[in-house]
């Protein structure tokens, strides 16, 4: 599958190449981190935090899964800029303390790369005194010379170092409404 996407001035930008993980298999997957999950917090009082926009997808699919009481918090967290295929700088946006104080927290995000937004998260909600706090991702970047300074609890799938675009995950915004996800075809200039 080849999908080539038109930027704002109407040009053909870059391309989406094959698929690594079809919407079956994704759908799959997160009923089973559904059941996972409800069996353990069932009983607790939980608050899901999704780090937006890229998690919107998944989060939708994920807590219609879950059979449990939860509240909802979101937040946006960037460390991709436009047409970068590299993290940069982080920037999160602020929390409300009385939303995780006391309770089980589940951070739900899109993909576990370098750590460092979810390490940023996971920070600062330890400040809120929450009574406990996981992650969950839908993908995790195989990067095995990378010491994380987090891991998830929950994961979808391990994705090989390619730049995964589709089912919430973008690049410049763009591809976030592909069904599966699919890597992003870089030309001979290291550039989509």
């Amino acid at each position: 599958m080849t999908v080539s996407a038109r930027n704002s001035s109407g040009h053909i930008g870059h391309k989406v190449g094959r698929v690594v993980v079809p919407r079956d298999r994704i759908a799959d997957r997160v009923a089973e981190l559904g059941r996972q999950i409800t069996a353990d917090y069932l009983g607790r009082d939980m608050t899901i935090l999704a780090v937006m926009n890229g998690a919107a997808v998944f989060l939708a699919d994920l807590i219609r899964r879950l059979s449990l009481p939860m509240k909802l918090e979101t937040t946006t967290a960037r460390s991709y800029r436009g047409r970068s295929l590299t993290p940069g700088g982080l920037t999160v946006a602020d929390l409300q303390p009385e939303a995780f104080a006391a309770r089980h927290v589940l951070v739900v995000d899109d993909i576990l790369d370098t750590g460092q937004t979810l390490r940023a998260m996971v920070d600062q909600l330890a400040g809120f005194a929450p009574a406990s706090t996981a992650v969950c991702v839908l993908l995790r970047k195989h990067r095995p010379a990378l010491h994380r300074p987090v891991e998830a609890q929950y994961v979808g799938f391990d994705v090989a170092e390619e730049f995964v675009v589709g089912y919430g995950l973008d690049y410049d915004d763009l591809h976030r409404n592909l069904p599966d996800l699919c890597v992003l075809d870089v030309g001979a200039e290291g550039r989509p």
